[in-house]
């Protein structure tokens, strides 16, 4: 009887034990899996960017110089920390310089333009031209407000997936 009594007890001490260390196990795992899944999304949008073109022909107006000027100010106040981690990049490109005529043919340009152009390993999944640019350029905080909203909206899918 006595030796059962001993049994019970050790088994009663080492029970609880057990119980905690089952416990912590699953936190454990939780956190790793956690942590891998954030390593694979961040690996994942490393892969993926927006990149806002700003395309312009050789002549260049005062307006022209100030298009360029309100959008690169718009994404550079608006996007300083996607700017920095690259998921969004801004790029000024000559259309009508040698090896840049591509952008005519794909964004079906004409004039000077603001394109924003989503990308996954280097290969563009979609794009969208900024068309109100141009009417929106006499009025600065318009035309920021506009820019920032219509990229915010275009990277909003990269970042909800």
């Amino acid at each position: 009887m006595r030796n059962i009594f001993v049994l019970m007890m050790g088994l009663a001490l080492l029970l609880p034990t057990s119980f905690v260390i089952a416990q912590e196990k699953p936190k454990s795992e939780t956190k790793d899996s956690a942590d891998t899944l954030a390593a694979e999304l961040k690996e994942l949008r490393q892969n993926d960017q927006v990149v806002v073109f700003y395309l312009h022909m050789n002549r260049r107006c005062m307006t022209c110089n100030k298009l360029e000027a309100y959008s690169k100010e718009a994404i550079e106040s608006g996007f300083a920390e996607q700017l920095k981690d690259s998921s969004v990049v801004f790029r000024i490109e000559n259309f009508e310089q040698e090896g840049n005529e591509h952008f005519v043919k794909e964004y079906q340009l004409y004039s000077q333009s603001l394109i924003l152009s989503r990308q996954h390993d280097g290969k563009e999944t979609e794009w969208k031209n900024l068309d109100k640019i141009w009417k929106l350029v006499g009025n600065k905080e318009e035309f920021i407000s506009y820019v920032q909203t219509e990229v915010a909206n275009f990277i909003k899918p990269q970042v909800d997936e």
